[in-house]
Order: C-alpha cells, then sequence, then structure tokens
C-alpha cells in the first residue's frame, strides 16, 4: 500500500507543531530530542501520519528546522526521512 503525501510549497512559512508529546515526555524514561536543520526543494511531499505526528517542523524559503524525539541520531535522521524524503541536511544535528 503506498502511502498519502501531501505536496507543500517550501518558499511560504510553515509551522506544524507536534501533536502527540507524551511520547516523549512521560515517565519513567525521557526520549532524547533532536534539533536537524535542512533544506527542501521547492515543492515536496510529507507524509503525515500517526508514527510521526509527536515531529513538528518550521519550513519557510526552502530552509526549515524539525524537532525530532528520537533515542539516538540515526533514529531522528530516520524518523524524518519517513516524514519528508526530500529534505537535505543543512547542519550538524543537535540535542536539544
Amino acid at each position: 500500500m503506498r502511502k498519502l503525501g501531501e505536496r507543500i510549497h517550501t518558499i511560504e512559512r510553515l509551522v506544524i507543531d507536534a501533536s502527540r508529546v507524551t511520547r516523549y515526555l512521560g515517565y519513567p524514561r525521557k526520549v532524547p530530542i533532536w534539533k536537524i536543520n535542512f533544506v527542501l526543494p521547492e515543492y515536496c511531499y510529507i507524509f503525515r501520519n500517526s508514527d510521526n505526528s509527536d515531529i513538528s517542523l518550521e519550513i519557510e524559503n526552502m530552509k526549515g528546522f524539525a524537532v525530532v524525539p528520537a533515542l539516538s541520531e540515526a533514529e531522528s535522521l530516520k524518523r524524518l526521512t519517513d516524514l519528508m524524503p526530500d529534505f537535505e541536511l543543512q547542519e550538524e544535528i543537535e540535542r536539544l
């Protein structure tokens, strides 16, 4: 089955808040948060679903950043790739 994505125009400002934050704020173990800066093509697709609804994004002028809860840096990249396959990493990934 193919995932349905939403086409977005990355020149315009777009903010997507995390809607399921209990995954990483809950007791007993807090999941690390990673900030990933990226660049995008002018038009791209995002594939938002319940598995990645805890990722927040801010995009404008083909640049943006995501705040991704994940156990490791590698997992944060994989989760962002599942959400937005067309991004290119812009800077080092920062643990918040």
